[in-house]
């Protein structure tokens, strides 16, 4: 009988060119959707551009654009490039759509309904001269375990250590130069622990690659920690409901983009969304990397 499919590969990241990589992964999706079609299964094959961030609200910032005119420039220039490869998506959409917003907003709402949405006061590196708090990668100084001077504030590319950005030696702002200071604010997280169990019979069962699953397996077993999902403005993103100057971290709202995105495409073709995301006899395939296998399982 013919199976019914949504195939989506990892989504770019709209603040630089679609790179070798990206088409290697691109290639290999749309080849097997072009395989699955040929099998006559039914298959929406759907991408979008990534587009939310501090890097990007800077990268902004720096070329003079808005967030929202930085993101559609990238977009033309990746849409361009697929259709030069011959890619057959039936949507690329963007994760800045009212589709998004609307779907990680309930998907928030039913987390702090079940009471799985904790707050709590984080300290943070502030640059009183940006006026803004800085990401672990907009933060550089000395590695405190081999010394090596200018590294970011979470991982060293010398010796490899991770570390937090209070842990730097000589810890300054990458955008002017000057050293930050430690600020608190009020930041939003998912409860994990709540899920591990979930999260452990999904992963058991054959939703995985057995290399994959046994990555999976090892941060599962050592415990699920609070999953932080907030940012302080400056930020383009998502406002978190009730907040005036918090967002939605990037990496809550981006996989969700696979699920507005069908979205966006099903209302196109006056079809309901639950047909592929709500239905036990749909599969999903993601084409991804293994670097971003946490935050897709999660």
């Amino acid at each position: 009988m013919p199976q019914q499919y949504v195939v989506t590969s990892a989504l770019p990241y709209a603040n630089g060119d679609i790179h070798l990589g990206h088409m290697v992964e691109h290639i290999q999706t749309d080849i097997f959707v072009r395989s699955l079609r040929l099998h006559g299964d039914q298959v929406v094959h759907i991408c979008a551009d990534d587009t939310h961030g501090t890097p990007i609200q800077i990268k902004a910032e720096q070329a003079g654009l808005t967030p929202e005119a930085f993101v559609a420039g990238w977009y033309e220039k990746h849409t361009a490039d697929f259709r030069d490869f011959d890619i057959g998506f039936d949507l690329y959409g963007s994760t800045h759509c009212a589709e998004n917003e609307v779907v990680a907003t309930e998907i928030y709402n039913a987390l702090k309904a079940a009471g799985h949405i904790a707050t709590r006061d984080v300290e943070q590196m502030y640059c009183e001269s940006c006026k803004r708090f800085l990401p672990d990668r907009y933060i550089r100084g000395t590695c405190p375990k081999c010394g090596a001077p200018d590294q970011y504030g979470d991982v060293c590319e010398s010796c490899s250590s991770t570390y937090g950005p209070a842990d730097l030696k000589e810890p300054r702002c990458a955008l002017c130069q000057k050293p930050p200071v430690i600020r608190s604010s009020r930041h939003y997280f998912v409860a994990l622990g709540a899920y591990a169990d979930r999260l452990r019979a999904w992963t058991s069962g054959d939703h995985l690659q057995a290399d994959v699953r046994n990555y999976v397996d090892r941060w599962l077993t050592e415990g699920l920690r609070d999953w932080d999902i907030s940012r302080d403005g400056p930020y383009f993103g998502f406002k978190i409901p009730g907040e005036d100057n918090k967002y939605f971290y990037v990496w809550l709202d981006a996989p969700i983009g696979y699920i507005s995105n069908t979205w966006r495409w099903c209302k196109q073709q006056g079809l309901e969304l639950d047909r592929y995301w709500r239905n036990p006899d749909t599969r999903v395939i993601h084409f991804i990397g293994k670097d971003i296998i946490y935050f897709h399982t999660l």
